[in-house]
């Protein structure tokens, strides 16, 4: 599956990696209208998954994950959306610390031990996900960044796909455009490191960091 890929339905019948493209081109989508001052946001759960399959004839053998509405923002929220992103602390994310670490899972990575690397980890850290769950983990290794997905939902929208592993590819989308606009030359790869990791810790994929 390569990462550029653009899927906004995906066949049920998915191939490793599936979920994850898809998370990355619909987020490329939503970051691009962004830049031209057109409103967006992703919207899974809560929103008429029957009423929008319908709309867009979706075959049997098709899932649609999320759609996003594209318009011009409110000047204010409603109180229902207010009430709505403060039921999912929608507003705060974990700390630096609890998400990116050095060498191995034990040793916590330090926003100075980061250097050139911190902006790009801090636009995954404030990535957008499903009921703000976060669950990516990232662990630099050398010149290899290596993103892996903490399983913390036990839920998968319908049971047909890993919500968790879109928000994966959200989180790889931030990274690799934060990187490359700070001039870093990354190249994407998936190439398990084995490392010891936490029971409920997935390996996703990796950047390599190549020197200019």
């Amino acid at each position: 599956m390569q990462l550029h890929q653009l899927f906004c339905r995906f066949t049920e019948r998915t191939e490793p990696g599936e979920e994850e493209a898809f998370g990355y081109a619909f987020e490329k989508i939503v970051l691009f209208a962004e830049t031209i001052g057109v409103g967006t946001t992703w919207i899974a759960g809560t929103m008429d998954r029957s009423g929008f399959e319908r709309a867009v004839k979706l075959n049997e053998d098709e899932v649609m994950p999320c759609v996003s509405p594209l318009g011009y923002e409110a000047k204010k929220m409603s109180l229902r959306e207010t009430m709505m992103r403060k039921g999912v602390k929608a507003d705060t994310r974990l700390p630096f610390a609890s998400l990116f670490f050095d060498g191995t899972f034990d040793t916590p990575l330090s926003e100075s031990k980061a250097s050139t690397l911190k902006n790009a980890l801090e636009a995954v850290r404030f990535a957008p996900s499903a009921v703000n769950k976060q669950p990516w983990r990232i662990v630099l290794c050398g010149n290899k960044v290596h993103f892996f997905e903490k399983h913390n939902r036990k839920d998968t929208s319908d049971g047909r796909w890993d919500v968790q592993k879109i928000d994966m590819g959200i989180a790889l989308c931030h990274f690799e455009l934060a990187a490359k606009e700070a001039g870093q030359n990354v190249v994407f790869e998936i190439n398990d490191p084995h490392l010891p990791a936490p029971a409920d810790t997935e390996y996703i994929a990796s950047f390599v960091i190549h020197q200019a």
